[in-house]
């Protein structure tokens, strides 16, 4: 196995990288120099993320002669663009294993042409040692949103629940992490609506955590887009439950996997504003059952999502394929 100090770029083998990389994605010939300097890795097998990288890994899994693995996240699969591609028939010809990392994700990707023969779902997990800091909510009630600030994320129904709650909640503050397309508009709405909004920009992994651990709640009202981009699981409702926040969100795509609902979140129909509303509230009023879900939460997470355990499913996922 390569250490993970190692990288062998494309780009310094080639003196016209974006030509190689073209040529690679299309099937065309590549870099021979770049392919023996993989080889002399003896590599057993390719595993790739995100559709796009796997239409190039099966090309180069091809020149290898090794299998392929591609793990399909989100974006990748449930946008309508990519429903029946010549591109997409392609890549579920040549690839060895597709992987999924919800089983939502796994239904989008056998109506996009994936064959039942190839796919396994598996949940990838998150490091736990990294999210030990002590819960310790904030003085005041608190939200806290982080996700890119583009239409899938659904930010602007968690302001317009804001603009309900304000005159039950006067002091209610809600924390936004992140950036994107939307965040004018969003930024303008919530002038227009008067209300308590820290729009944070980005943050570091470190800096999430350390909001996570201070915020009452995590709202992240996800909806599914026009073009069809839906969450794949979310990551970031993994890492809240980690620290014994509660989620309050959308029953949208895979996120419904990623919580237990009414264990260790509060969910309502997608646009749904009145129930956000309403779940926000709920959890706001009520101590005992927000630090009940929080707990609930990290032991769920320790239960299905902790990276060492599946770390050790993915490598027998790996030897199947070898």
């Amino acid at each position: 196995m390569l250490e993970t100090s190692t990288t062998l770029l494309l780009d310094e083998y080639s003196s016209i990288p974006a030509l190689s990389k073209f040529m690679l994605r299309h099937g065309f010939a590549v870099t021979n120099a770049w392919v023996r300097a993989i080889k002399t890795y003896a590599p057993e097998l390719i595993h790739a993320h995100f559709f796009n990288d796997g239409l190039d890994a099966v090309r180069l899994g091809s020149l290898l002669e090794i299998p392929t693995i591609t793990t399909v996240h989100g974006h990748d699969i449930t946008k309508h663009e990519n429903a029946g591609s010549r591109s997409a028939r392609r890549f579920f010809d040549h690839v060895d294993r597709v992987i999924a990392v919800s089983d939502f994700i796994a239904t989008q990707a056998l109506a996009r042409g994936c064959p039942e023969s190839k796919l396994t779902q598996h949940y990838i997990g998150i490091d736990l040692d990294k999210f030990r800091q002590e819960k310790c909510e904030s003085e005041t009630p608190s939200l806290l949103f982080v996700g890119r600030l583009v239409e899938k994320k659904g930010c602007t129904y968690l302001l317009q629940a804001m603009e309900k709650l304000k005159p039950r909640f006067p002091e209610l503050r809600l924390t936004i992490i992140g950036d994107g397309d939307l965040e004018p508009i969003l930024r303008q709405e919530a002038a227009s609506r008067n209300l308590n909004v820290d729009f944070a920009g980005t943050a570091s992994a470190e800096e999430i955590r350390q909001h996570l651990a201070r915020c009452w709640l995590f709202v992240a009202p996800s909806v599914t887009a026009e073009n069809g981009d839906a969450e794949g699981l979310g990551m970031v409702f993994l890492e809240a439950q980690a620290l014994q926040t509660p989620v309050v969100s959308f029953r949208s795509g895979g996120l419904v996997e990623a919580v237990d609902e009414g264990s260790t979140a509060l969910l309502s129909d997608e646009k749904d504003v009145a129930g956000l509303t309403q779940n926000i509230a709920e959890l706001l009023e009520n101590s005992g059952l927000r630090h009940n879900m929080g707990r609930a939460g990290r032991q769920r997470v320790e239960r299905k999502f902790d990276v060492r355990k599946q770390c050790a499913k993915l490598e027998s996922i790996y030897a199947e394929c070898s």
